[in-house]
This record gives structure tokens, C-alpha cells and sequence, in this order.
């Protein structure tokens, strides 16, 4: 009997704290459950307001005529958003703009249309990518607003032969585009 007894008190302590032990799970589970729909919230919060941030950065490139065909070339073969095309493509001419004479920069202009209303609309933007493209003075600043862009800088590499591609498509000439190539090479 003796031996008995002892069970069932065994029996009825084990019971008394697999309850508890089971309300502490319980508990811990639904404070899992807010911790993690909490973080879910806040992740949704940030897509959101890097999706808007985007939406903005997209109204400000004024894309068209001969532009629009290189920017959607650059966007389909290098996998980036327009928007990533458009604000490099204006990154690397306003440091032409700034590195080549008017006469030589005009000379590109004249023969690629929307390329002057792509860099207008990129510098009189405002925000932070009209002031990058606004200070384009050398390749660190083309650098600069890739990275504002959401691009690496090493993209340098790979959107300036094909900007120089689609120049020369287009009529401009080859002793402008070798000054162009140098302007958008890093120093060895």
C-alpha cells in the first residue's frame, strides 16, 4: 500500500507539472508567435518605404527618344530597374558634362534625343539623387550615385561599354567616345 501511494502522489506530481509546464509553453509559443508577427510588421513596414522611395526615384528621370531605347537596353541586359539605368546612364554624362568641353558635350547631345531631358530631370529632381547628380565631378562621383542608385560601383565596368556602344550607334565620334572611355575607366 505504502508503495501505492507513493504512485499516485508520483502520478499527481508529474500531472500538476506537466500542466504547468505545458501553460509555460503555451505562453512561451504565443510570445513567439507576437515577436515573430511583430518583425513580419516591421519587414512589410520597410518594403514599403523602400518601394515608395523607389516609386519616387523612378518619376525623376524624364526618359525618351534614343535615351529610352538605351536605358531599356541597359535595364534587360544588365538585369537592373529602369530607374538604375536611367540614373547611371545620367551618373557617367554628367561627368561627361562636366569633364568635356561644350562643344564636344553638345556634339553628343545633338545626336542622341532625350539625352539633355534625362540629365535635367535627374539634377532638378531633388533628394539625395539630385544632389549626387548634381556634384558628378569625377569617377568617384559616378561611383557615389551608383551606390545611391542601389548599384555596386564596380557596375561602372559594365554600363560604360554599353553606353559607349549605343554612342557610337548613334553617330558619335571615335576620338569623343576613347575620351569618354577614359573619363569612365579607374586608374589602373
Amino acid at each position: 500500500m505504502h508503495f501505492f501511494a507513493k504512485a499516485t502522489l508520483t502520478v499527481a506530481l508529474f500531472s500538476v507539472a506537466a500542466g504547468a509546464s505545458a501553460f509555460d509553453f503555451k505562453s512561451l509559443s504565443d510570445s513567439a508567435s507576437k515577436t515573430i508577427n511583430d518583425a513580419a510588421k516591421v519587414a512589410d513596414d520597410a518594403t514599403g518605404s523602400a518601394q515608395a522611395t523607389l516609386d519616387q526615384a523612378n518619376s525623376q528621370f524624364a526618359v525618351a527618344g534614343d535615351t529610352a531605347d538605351l536605358v531599356n537596353s541597359l535595364s534587360s541586359q544588365l538585369g537592373v530597374t529602369q530607374t538604375q539605368a536611367a540614373g547611371g546612364t545620367a551618373a557617367l554624362m554628367s561627368l561627361a558634362q562636366t569633364q568635356l568641353s561644350g562643344s564636344q558635350f553638345s556634339s553628343i547631345t545633338d545626336k542622341v534625343s532625350g539625352l539633355t531631358g534625362l540629365l535635367g530631370s535627374g539634377e532638378s529632381s531633388g533628394g539625395m539623387l539630385g544632389t549626387v547628380l548634381g556634384n558628378v565631378q569625377s569617377l568617384q562621383g559616378v561611383q557615389t550615385a551608383f551606390s545611391a542608385l542601389g548599384l555596386s560601383p564596380d557596375m561602372i565596368s559594365q554600363f560604360a561599354p554599353m553606353v559607349l556602344q549605343f554612342l557610337g550607334g548613334q553617330g558619335v565620334q571615335n576620338s569623343l567616345l576613347g575620351s569618354l572611355q577614359n573619363l569612365w575607366t579607374p586608374a589602373a
